[in-house]
């Protein structure tokens, strides 16, 4: 199993733990803090890339769609990455 397969089965738990209102960077934040082998193993597979943390967090970030059960997408807001520059990340709310 590729690495974002083996993250996006903690999908689930990690949206759980989640504040009622979260946006994409946090959510990455949390499942990398959580399962940090995998994102390291999802890392590696962009390593020739030029922006490898920008192509694994988008690609974690899109996976939050599949969740439409869980969570309710809420529009875009203004966030920082991981190295403190300013971008625009989709938010997300808690169902039920």
């Amino acid at each position: 199993m590729n690495p974002f397969e083996a993250l996006e089965r903690h999908y689930p738990k990690t949206i759980q733990q989640m504040n009622n209102r979260f946006n994409a960077p946090q959510f990455i934040l949390e499942l990398a803090h959580q399962h940090q082998g995998l994102y390291i193993q999802a890392l590696a597979q962009y390593a020739d890339h030029d922006a490898p943390f920008q192509a694994v967090h988008r690609q974690l970030a899109q996976t939050l769609s599949k969740f439409k059960d869980l969570i309710a997408h809420d529009g875009q807001e203004s966030s920082t990455d991981i190295f403190g520059h300013s971008n625009s990340a989709s938010v997300w709310i808690k169902r039920g």
